[in-house]
């Protein structure tokens, strides 16, 4: 069984290595120095790192770390907000008969 981990560990170190060779390579053919290659590159990743945040199927509030309000929550309270205007005016309304 030690021996079979070893292989796999190796194995899976010769992948992140031919995987960061490929990647070198890439950026190698970006024109520029390497302070725009590492630019190129960082600002790839971090697009990247962005899609989930932009490409969102769900409603607005519904997601794991979403610090907006659910439409419904919204709605509720402007439907509240709405509300007591109206009766505030109505008060009013009656206070001046």
């Amino acid at each position: 069984p030690l021996l079979a981990t070893l292989h796999r560990v190796k194995q899976g170190t010769i992948s992140i290595l031919s995987r960061s060779i490929m990647i070198k390579q890439l950026l190698q053919k970006i024109p520029g120095g390497q302070n725009v290659q590492a630019f190129v590159g960082t600002s790839i990743l971090i697009g990247l790192c962005a899609i989930p945040v932009f490409a969102k199927d769900t409603k607005t509030g519904h997601d794991l770390f979403s610090q907006e309000k659910p439409q419904a929550i919204v709605d509720s309270e402007s439907k509240l907000r709405k509300d007591y205007m109206d009766t505030k005016k109505e008060r009013q309304q009656q206070q001046q008969q």
